[in-house]
């Protein structure tokens, strides 16, 4: 059988078609070489001023041979294992003075080779995937729950020697957790204690305190909390009287709880969820006494629509009273409150002297020397107009839960962005699926549905496709990248993403349609170019192999 000579044209400009899958192989002073499961790609640099024609190949099945130019020396020998000629091409690839031979050799057998020619020595090393990091996460929930819960258990077992201690299930009991009845740093809960009497030791030194499905129970904490934190959780008609530091409690969807502090200091804020008639007191400072109660706080803010399982409040004395204010967060998920954020706006606004400053420097120019007195003062007017408009355009930006929303999708997309020009793939798509997580579950003015501008959640999904193109998830890639389609059509950087993972997936029909698609939309796009040509061959060879 004659060797096989067939070629491609010749192919000008740079080459910056990424296919994925691709894995190292090698790279010796005539040529270097790199591979996917299928396919090989062999490079070699040819002699500057070669003339068009005077470029051969040879590829049989278990060799080939590269020549240019008469006197050159052939580069090639015998292969480390067999390819499949009749679905073999080569080209040459020309970026100005500079050219190479590029052998597309398809594998007989799918499988990673150690080296290209038999001669060569086998790298030490298995070949590595370079367009991404090898996939090591579990694949299915409950490998994913077995290691959270070993985390957890050793975030306890870890070197702080923090150990559990639970009170479970008692009834009309008087219980004391002493000193000498506890392990050595105990995280205490307590949970479902009816009618109960629970006494924290003045000589205990507790992690934590959690407080967890308790009904008519009083708890007396005299010990230290070392976090000077405590939880309570569905918890009804519960006392805690608090003798030590315990600057944080969090309630969640609890009614009648009582916090009796002993001195104001030791209080710094209570964070609430779901809570109804809570009363806080403090012994040495009644005028600093309050409630919290949700139903009060939705008659006083109608317009929020708050949710007893979503919307979280803070209470701290604020002017010498206790003051209960919705959490809001920020771009940066910084959690704060509308009054937080309208000072920080003020804050913002050019002072006085600032605006005079900038003033008189913009009058002092040769355009501001030409002015009227008229003309004068109104640049005046408007720079403090413009400064007036620049607070409370960030005011009403992070001041509304629409904007707010909005600026939080943002700032988690931007951070993927971050991630991914670092390398860090798997971590740009953790921040990419929060975005999207973020934009699914927003306010209903943020859109229709709940959902933000559909171009923003559709570069979201095509930026998360790229992250799965680079560690190899080519099916989750094509998912995204059909979503990000789906959503924007005229997308074109989606269709490109989507003809990649088909290409990755050997659908070489499909990704011909898609890299034809970018290329409606984007003419000039050098790379869906290339990737169609390439995917073009891969759909011919395919299919000429279903038909053997």
């Amino acid at each position: 059988r004659p060797p096989r000579r067939r070629r491609v044209a010749d192919l000008k400009g740079p080459q910056m078609l990424h296919i994925p899958g691709q894995y190292s192989g090698g790279e010796t002073a005539e040529y270097r070489w790199t591979q996917t499961k299928a396919e090989l790609e062999v490079r070699v640099p040819l002699p500057a001023g070669l003339a068009d024609g005077s470029v051969t190949c040879e590829i049989l099945p278990r060799s080939f041979a590269v020549r240019a130019g008469e006197e050159a020396v052939a580069v090639g020998g015998e292969l480390a294992a067999v390819v499949v000629v009749d679905d073999s091409l080569w080209s040459v690839e020309r970026d100005g003075s500079r050219a190479e031979a590029v052998l597309s050799l398809r594998k007989a057998v799918a499988e990673l080779w150690p080296r290209l020619l038999a001669s060569d020595a086998e790298e030490a090393a298995e070949p590595r995937l370079l367009d991404g990091l090898e996939r090591k996460a579990p694949t299915d929930k409950n490998e994913l729950l077995r290691q959270a819960k070993e985390r957890a258990k050793g975030a306890l077992d870890g070197p702080s020697k923090a150990v559990q201690h639970v009170v479970e299930g008692r009834s009309g009991e008087r219980i004391a957790l002493n000193a000498s009845g506890l392990p050595p740093l105990p995280v205490i809960t307590l949970r479902k204690c009816t009618d109960c009497e629970v006494v924290l030791g003045e000589g205990v030194a507790a992690v934590k305190l959690l407080v967890e499905g308790c009904v008519n129970t009083t708890v007396a904490v005299n010990g230290k909390v070392l976090t000077e934190t405590i939880e309570l959780w569905q918890c009804e008609g519960v006392a805690v009287k608090i003798a030590s530091a315990m600057r944080t409690v969090q309630l969640d969807a609890c009614s009648g709880v009582k916090l009796q502090y002993a001195r104001a200091a030791d209080f710094d804020r209570c964070l609430t969820a779901g809570v109804f008639d809570l009363a806080l007191s403090f012994a040495d400072a009644p005028s600093l006494d309050g409630e919290v109660d949700l139903g009060t706080l939705r008659a006083q803010m109608p317009d929020k629509g708050l949710s007893a399982e979503t919307d979280q409040f803070i209470s701290r004395h604020v002017e010498g009273a206790l003051l209960t204010e919705l959490i809001v967060r920020l771009s940066n998920d910084f959690p704060t409150t509308e009054r937080e954020v309208a000072d920080f706006a003020a804050k913002t606004r050019m002072k006085s002297d600032k605006i005079d400053e900038v003033v008189q420097g913009m009058l002092g120019s040769s355009l501001g020397r030409e002015l009227s007195g008229a003309e004068r003062q109104q640049m005046v007017e408007m720079v403090k107009s413009q400064s007036e408009a620049a607070a409370k355009a960030q005011h009403t930006a992070e001041g509304t839960a629409a904007g707010r929303h909005l600026a939080r999708v943002e700032f988690k997309k931007a951070a993927g962005n971050e991630a991914f020009k670092a390398g860090e793939y798997q971590q740009a798509a953790v921040a990419y699926t929060e975005a999207l997580s973020l934009a699914a579950s927003g306010p209903e003015d943020c859109g229709e549905g709940g959902t933000v501008d559909p171009a923003i959640a559709s570069a979201t999904r095509c930026n998360r496709a790229a992250c799965f193109l680079k560690l190899g998830r080519y099916a989750q890639a094509r998912e995204d990248a059909e979503a990000a389609a789906a959503l924007q059509p005229s997308y074109a950087k989606a269709h490109f993403r989507l003809a990649l993972a088909l290409q990755a997936e050997e659908k070489f029909p499909e990704a011909v349609a898609a890299f034809n698609k970018a290329l409606q939309l984007e003419p000039k796009n050098k790379e869906a170019a290339a990737g169609l040509r390439m995917a073009e061959v891969q759909a011919t060879r395919q299919r000429r192999q279903q038909q053997q």
